[in-house]
């Protein structure tokens, strides 16, 4: 609840116990440009860290469950001892009871129900790159002042033109280009990603040098598909004519800071 005068409020997580089985266990949310879209002005990476923390810290009540003495009886009292109601923006809703079979089936269900479900329709390519640089990059170039230091560039390749709109150049041109792959369905993920494959060799014909940073929001908590993706894209990471690196949005502040003195350094050497 990001505001509490409002009231409005986004789910981030779910807990659920099973007392009869001493289960324990929460999901939360691994990325914040969902959230951004209620609230412009989130501090996105404080935020999935907390998260974090508190998903820790529930693993160590988990734990605590078996032993004899547990001082716990109903998930209210576990989980204020791990997040105290306070004033702070991240709270627990009232405590609500089901029947099901399977605890862990249960978590996995709630959280598609109950927060993925609520996702962007995010199969809209092309609406979602630029909300990728409009929600979540683009505020940590504003911030380190340098979104106006970059400008469209077009690559030259062998069969086509390839144009990039954000760039600058030292030496070789350093080009922006902004990706999601937070899709709902595998296979546009996969497509995508071949898309981009395609493009890449395409930009291996290029007689320019040029590093290619890919500003992504990846799926969430899948390592494989993530892994697909990776190892893709970043084969065509020759390090000769086309140097290929890719940041995900929890890297989003450290790597545009380094941008930043990059382009400094560069304006004191010219």
């Amino acid at each position: 609840m990001h505001d509490r005068v409002t009231a409005e409020f986004v789910n981030v997580g779910i807990v659920v116990y099973q007392p009869e089985t001493n289960f324990l266990q929460g999901k939360f949310v691994s990325k914040f440009s969902r959230i951004s879209q209620f609230f412009n002005d989130i501090n996105g990476q404080y935020l999935i860290s907390t998260l974090k923390q508190f998903e820790k810290e529930l693993e160590v009540e988990s734990g605590k469950l078996s032993e004899l003495f547990t001082n716990h009886s109903s998930l209210t009292e576990i989980t204020n001892s791990v997040l105290p109601k306070d004033d702070s923006a991240l709270i627990c809703s009232e405590l609500l009871f089901a029947i099901d079979i399977d605890p862990q089936s249960a978590v996995d269900d709630l959280f598609d129900r109950l927060i993925n479900k609520y996702s962007q329709d995010t199969d809209k390519d092309h609406h979602d790159d630029k909300y990728v640089w409009r929600k979540v990059y683009k505020q940590y170039f504003d911030k380190y002042e340098i979104t106006n230091k970059l400008k469209p560039h077009t690559v030259q390749t062998e069969h086509d033109q390839i144009e990039f709109d954000k760039a600058w150049k030292n030496g070789v041109w350093n080009c922006y280009q902004t990706l999601s792959f937070d899709l709902k369905r595998i296979d546009s993920i996969r497509n995508k990603v071949y898309k981009w494959s395609g493009i890449l060799s395409e930009l291996e014909n290029s007689d320019q040098e040029l590093h290619l940073y890919f500003l992504t929001v990846s799926p969430e908590k899948n390592k494989s598909l993530n892994k697909f993706i990776e190892d893709t894209i970043l084969s065509h990471n020759s390090g000769q004519s086309l140097k290929v690196t890719m940041i995900n949005e929890l890297q989003a502040d450290k790597f545009v800071a380094g941008v930043k003195k990059e382009i400094e350094e560069h304006q004191e050497n010219h």
